[in-house]
């Protein structure tokens, strides 16, 4: 399922900052492990989807 989401709208339902999930988008950082759970929960999908290593 595809959730629209903005940038503000997803920093709000997962507690992290507009700024970390846009340097994730463009590439400036990496995402941090507690971080990915976070969205992998949110999304209800496994951290290995979010890392494409499962379809």
């Amino acid at each position: 399922m595809e959730k629209q989401l903005s940038i503000a709208a997803l920093s709000q339902h997962v507690g992290l900052s507009v700024g970390s999930i846009s340097r994730w988008e463009t590439g400036q950082c990496d995402i941090k492990g507690d971080q990915l759970i976070l969205l992998a929960k949110f999304f209800d999908v496994s951290v290995d989807y979010l890392l494409g290593l499962e379809g």
